[in-house]
């Protein structure tokens, strides 16, 4: 009786590790599955305030309260012709040169570098007010621009027209991580005033919302690291000759119960 057993139990250890790789394999690729459950409250997050940089592409729109189309023209020429970023709107760029300055009509060169762009709103009004009254300024960032590297679909660097971009969209410009991407602990590496910072993200922590490396930063690089390069080959073989021998493992077990029994 107990060697009818036997075939029977063989099957069974095959099916649990073939199951338990599957769940391996399953887990590498699934964010926020660790950690506290998400609360039902919103929580407020702190968003980085950016400043402005050196080679920096500005979008400076300047009007006026006055209803007079000739007061504003100097500014309605973009200064840097096609360097605004792939889908934003056509608008006056200009770039921030090595000295920190932008070169404005009429204002001439105006020092930006360092600022917010809501400083540097309120610094390019003052340089402009002596040619017209009550100007209205805006400045947004044309050029921001990072490079996603390593175990994605599409690695590249990427630029925008807007400020304000978080790892999980980043990583799905670049086409998302690729199957044998480390989500564990994706590197930002990051250069504020000439000193550079290195981050670490582990996308399976539901906790990745609360790092100061959650929203990228102007010129930042990400780097998906690969899985283990023997891990994922011998889970591949694990797999591939599970899904083989399950089935014959199984008849074989039937074949050897049903001799046993006409025995």
């Amino acid at each position: 009786m107990k060697q009818h057993l036997y075939p029977t139990l063989i099957a069974t250890l095959v099916s649990t590790v073939f199951l338990q790789t599957a769940c391996l394999q399953h887990r590498q690729l699934v964010n926020f599955d660790e950690g506290p459950p998400f609360d039902s409250l919103d929580k407020k997050f702190h968003h980085p305030t950016l400043r402005i940089q050196h080679d920096d592409l500005l979008a400076i729109t300047v009007l006026s309260q006055i209803a007079d189309p000739k007061a504003t023209a100097p500014f309605q020429a973009a200064a840097t012709p096609g360097a605004a970023a792939a889908g934003a709107p056509a608008e006056p760029t200009y770039l921030v040169d090595v000295h920190g300055y932008v070169n404005l009509p009429l204002a001439g060169r105006v020092p930006v570098v360092g600022l917010t762009t809501q400083q540097a709103r309120d610094t390019i009004a003052k340089y402009i007010e002596p040619y017209l009254k009550n100007p209205i300024v805006n400045v947004k960032l044309a050029n921001f621009r990072f490079s996603v590297l390593g175990e994605v679909n599409k690695a590249g660097t990427y630029t925008v027209g807007y400020e304000r971009v978080t790892i999980l969209e980043a990583l799905s410009m670049a086409g998302d991580v690729a199957k044998y991407g480390n989500r564990d602990n994706i590197l930002v590496i990051r250069q504020t005033n000439g000193i550079r910072q290195y981050g670490r993200l582990n996308l399976h922590q539901r906790n990745v919302f609360e790092s100061p490396f959650f929203y990228i930063e102007q010129g930042d690089i990400i780097y998906v690291e690969p899985l283990k390069a023997k891990v994922g080959e011998t889970a591949d073989a694990t797999t591939k000759y599970l899904q083989w021998a399950l089935p014959i493992v199984s008849a074989l077990g039937l074949l050897v119960t049903l001799f046993s029994t006409t025995q």
